[in-house]
C-alpha cells in the first residue's frame, strides 16, 4: 500500500496548494479523483481518513472559487 500512500501525499499537496489560488481548482475533477482512491480496496484507515478530509476540503471551496476563512482553517486542520 505504499504506492497509495504516495500517490495521496502527491494529491494532498497538490490540492493544498489549489485551495490557495481557488481559481485554478477543478473541483469535480479532483473530487472524482479522491473518490476513486477511496474505492480503492485494502486502503489502511489512515489514508481513508486522509482522503476523507481531502473531500472535505475541496467541497469547502465555494461555487464562487473563494474559501472563506473560517472554512479554509476547519479544513486544514482535519488533514
Amino acid at each position: 500500500m505504499k504506492s497509495a500512500s504516495a500517490e495521496i501525499d502527491m494529491v494532498e499537496k497538490t490540492l493544498h496548494e489549489l485551495v490557495r489560488r481557488p481559481r485554478l481548482i477543478r473541483t469535480t475533477y479532483w473530487s472524482t479523483h479522491v473518490e476513486c482512491l477511496l474505492a480503492r480496496p485494502g486502503l489502511r484507515v489512515q489514508d481513508r481518513q486522509r482522503l476523507a478530509a481531502l473531500l472535505n476540503l475541496i467541497s469547502a471551496v465555494a461555487p464562487t472559487g473563494e474559501l472563506s476563512q473560517d472554512l479554509q482553517v476547519d479544513a486544514l486542520a482535519a488533514t
